[in-house]
């Protein structure tokens, strides 16, 4: 009798530990944007030099980043890309990559603002490794949200990964930050440099 119970409640807490779903807190990045993570992510600052959102669970093996490109920058180089352009540009490291694959995008809409969204397999240090990115094109940015974990931990994460990038929104910004014409010369400057570090 008493292995029954024993038995029973083990499969309750089973049950339990199964259905609980992670909390989430939202985090505003330089007054531009805010984004929904994961309670058990802690800020960090050494997964890409130009990210201006970086979280990480190294216990967990999974990490984030956020990297906004102003249009208003952009025109000073007479850079007129379109979302599918952006996108080319952002998982063009990943192409670079050993076997890296990326999914053909899916156009979604995130907030009210055009997005693609795209599943991202590679290896890295000889770990295979999953990535979902997100491009989000707003009238004053690009964003790209990045996040991963390895490859055996998806189906544990991907819940998790999705909802960041789902919650996304742009803050109210001012006029004065829209993108105005550039008079100046062409340039080949990359913007969009993202391999991630880890």
């Amino acid at each position: 009798m008493l292995r029954k119970i024993l038995f029973s409640f083990a499969l309750l807490l089973l049950v339990v530990s199964c259905n609980k779903e992670t909390s989430f807190k939202e985090v505003k990045v330089n007054e531009r944007y805010a984004i929904s993570i994961p309670e058990y992510l802690q800020p960090c600052v050494d997964l890409h030099k130009d990210a201006s959102f970086q979280y990480q669970n190294t216990d967990k093996d999974i990490y984030a980043f956020v990297i906004d490109e102003r249009k208003k920058t952009m025109a000073k180089y007479d850079l007129d890309y379109d979302l599918d352009v952006y996108f080319k540009v952002a998982s063009q490291p990943f192409l670079e990559t050993k076997n890296g694959k990326v999914s053909t995008p899916g156009k979604e809409k995130i907030n009210g603002y055009e997005a693609l969204i795209s599943e991202i397999t590679g290896n890295v240090d000889g770990i295979d490794v999953y990535y979902k990115m997100g491009v989000v094109e707003t009238p004053y940015a690009f964003y790209q949200i990045l996040t991963w974990t390895r490859a055996d931990k998806k189906d544990e994460y991907a819940p998790d990964m999705n909802r960041m990038i789902e919650s996304f929104k742009e803050l109210p910004q001012p006029a004065s930050e829209l993108p105005h014409p550039s008079s100046g010369s062409g340039s080949n400057h990359d913007t969009a440099n993202t391999a991630p570090a880890k």
